[in-house]
């Protein structure tokens, strides 16, 4: 597996590294491959928000405690990433839950009434 970052920003993969925040050698979470599998997928947007969703994950794990030795699960640093997520999904016009909802009109009238369509009042005639 491979790491890389061009600070120009020429590639999808670091654009999607710089709006992670994952674009440290030392600490890395994701993948090159992995990220360029999201973006084939989808889009930029699409490939920033699944890969600040496996960071979440990874940051989830659960704490562990042995003796006088304790790690936490850096619930601070899952918030960060749990706000970040909020934000981009905003920024690239997705839903960070990936669900959508669609509506449709529909007229509060019977479309034989002689109700006038354009202003939507009856008018009294007897069309």
């Amino acid at each position: 597996m491979s790491y890389s970052f061009d600070a120009s920003l020429d590639d999808d993969v670091s654009l999607v590294r710089f709006h992670v925040g994952d674009n440290s050698v030392d600490g890395h979470y994701l993948d090159d491959e992995t990220i360029q599998y999201f973006v084939t997928a989808g889009t930029v947007g699409d490939a920033v928000l699944a890969c600040i969703k496996y960071i979440i994950t990874q940051l989830s794990k659960p704490d562990f405690k042995a003796d006088w030795m304790s790690v936490s699960n850096m619930a601070a640093a899952r918030k960060g990433y749990e706000d970040l997520l909020i934000k981009k999904a905003a920024e690239f016009g997705l839903s960070p839950t990936g669900i959508t909802m669609n509506s449709t009109i529909s007229l509060p009238y019977r479309a034989d009434s002689a109700q006038d369509s354009s202003t939507g009042v009856y008018d009294g005639s007897t069309e």
